[in-house]
């Protein structure tokens, strides 16, 4: 077979290739090594572990970290920085929401009205605590209450009329087939029916680019000759993603669907301006914090408005992330059998090594948060053993193809071993394990054995040989690892596997090490 011969060479580029690029990327690493902590960098990751604390309900931790943050603040001179008002509303929120102590609320909201007159808090920070503590820091501090707009009517999509000549709807159900709103905008959708049969209409659609559709029955509003309105509405919690899919299904008294508008892979699609995601709502990988624009402002109408962005795009995990590596490694396995691969001589069965080592590149896509598929080669390198005397000689190797499933834990920060102690710097901690499942197959894998060998008349001779049996040509098996966050895009990663070969059993452990880089 061809890759006898072109396994071995092509491992050992891959190999060099593989260990000049690690060498270069930790010199550049430590070239590019800071001389001590960003303090704004700090106070970040200091207020995105606080408001993580406050979210779970510990308020007393949450509290220590961001007077951690307010003391970097203070001593680094910037009690100005937008990062200060995110830190002294956050220290407002806790205080009216988690703490319920309303004069330290107040005496925070206090230090943010200082750097921002026109502070308003967010959606999902405004609570009934929080408007009563700003509105007294507004009043104890000599300022004119906020200004209060008029509440916008929601965004009304409704069903367009019928063109002279257009053939009726399909099923007898005409709904919205798209439309335009802004971020954060209530939708109002309505659907007319035509057919007596139907008793039902529900919406479904996606909020914020979610995974799954939420279904939401439709209200039946007035009925014209043989024409019903359906109403229902989509909340601006849920309209925040660059798109929101949609589909409407008609239902008769049985509960089957009967008419659709739009299907679940075909959806009607509302395009939202203003979006915080600037692109399909698909979320990012871990890690991602250093994707703002630097000098990117706060949002005017919600001071913590990074913070939760990035507190966000670490609960999204590394949904839609690909990843490309390159690990090198050996093995160790199980023989078995009577028979070799090139002399066909007996030998023991036990363990035998992989000997010398494989190279395993690797492309894979993270379908779920922590879960991804991928498809990765074994390029397995035996240096070939010249047998004198004898005719043909062991092969230099084996190539195989295995799909791989990846299942990942999640990314926790980082802990002294102490819980009442703040992380040095509030990070999520750079280790992440994972299980794998494996299959494929191309030559299998192969194992160096001593072999014996038999005189022309069969006879065994007193002389034995190196040689190979060969585990396969379809192989299977399990494993798991350990992936180091180097940078946000580069990783190191030390895996091992076992695999079974079928129908010619062996079995190999494998342990490679390498990197990847994450996209």
């Amino acid at each position: 077979m061809l890759s006898r011969h072109f396994a071995g060479p092509l491992t050992l580029v891959l190999s060099l290739f593989l260990f000049f690029g690690q060498a270069n990327l930790a010199a550049g690493a430590e070239a590019k090594a800071p001389d001590g902590p960003d303090p704004i960098e700090k106070v970040q990751r200091l207020n995105l572990y606080a408001m993580q604390l406050f979210d779970d309900l510990n308020f007393a931790l949450a509290e220590k970290s961001l007077l951690e943050a307010v003391s970097v603040l203070e001593k680094a001179n910037l009690a100005t920085a937008p990062v200060s008002l995110a830190t002294h509303g956050n220290l407002a929120v806790l205080y009216s929401v988690g703490l319920k102590k309303p004069d330290k609320a107040v005496a925070e909201f206090k230090k943010a009205l200082a750097i921002k007159p026109d502070l308003k808090m967010s959606k999902r920070r405004a609570t009934a605590d929080t408007e009563a503590n700003l509105a007294r820091a507004r009043a104890e501090m000599g300022m004119a209450p906020a200004e209060v707009k008029p509440a916008e009517p929601p965004r009304e999509i409704a069903v367009p009329e019928p063109k002279q000549g257009e053939p009726a709807a399909a099923g007898g159900l005409r709904c919205p087939g798209g439309g335009e709103i802004q971020a954060g905008d209530d939708v109002n959708l309505k659907c007319v029916t035509s057919d007596p049969q139907i008793v039902e209409v529900v919406l479904s659609f996606k909020a914020n680019g979610a995974d799954d559709y939420q279904v939401v029955p439709m209200t039946r509003g007035e009925t014209s000759g043989t024409s019903t309105t359906w109403a229902a509405t989509i909340p601006g919690a849920d309209t925040n993603a660059k798109w929101v899919p949609m589909f409407f299904e008609a239902h008769n008294r049985q509960g089957a669907a009967i008419a659709y508008s739009g299907r679940a892979d075909s959806p009607n699609v509302i395009t939202v301006k203003g979006s915080e995601s600037g692109g399909q709502p698909a979320a990012k990988g871990e890690g991602d914090e250093g994707d703002e624009e630097e000098g990117e402002e706060i949002d005017d109408n919600n001071p913590l408005a990074r913070l939760e962005a990035e507190r966000r795009r670490e609960s999204e995990g590394m949904k839609g992330t690909w990843m490309f590596a390159l690990g090198v490694g050996s093995g160790i396995g199980y023989a078995v059998g009577k028979n070799t691969e090139t002399f066909h001589g007996p030998f023991n069965s036990g363990f035998a090594p992989a000997y010398l080592g494989h190279a395993v590149p690797e492309i894979g896509y993270f379908i779920g948060r922590n879960t991804a598929l991928s498809v990765a080669g074994r390029l397995q390198w035996m240096p070939g053993m010249r047998v004198d005397g004898m005719t043909g000689n062991p092969a230099t190797g084996a190539m195989s193809v295995l799909v791989r499933a990846l299942f990942f834990t999640e990314a926790g920060f980082v802990s002294s071993g102490n819980e009442t102690d703040i992380p040095e710097k509030s990070e999520r901690s750079r280790i992440r394990w994972y299980f794998a499942l494996a299959a494929g197959g191309g030559e299998g894998f192969r194992l160096r054995v001593q072999a014996g060998v038999k005189d022309q008349q069969g006879n065994p001779l007193n002389v034995t040989v190196p040689d190979e049996v060969r585990g396969g040509p379809f192989v299977a098996g399990l494993g798991g690892g350990m992936v180091y966050k180097i940078t946000r895009r580069w990783h190191w990663t030390l895996d091992t596997q076992v695999l079974v070969g079928i129908p010619n059993y062996s079995s190999v452990l494998d342990l490679t090490t390498g990197v990847r880089w994450m996209h």
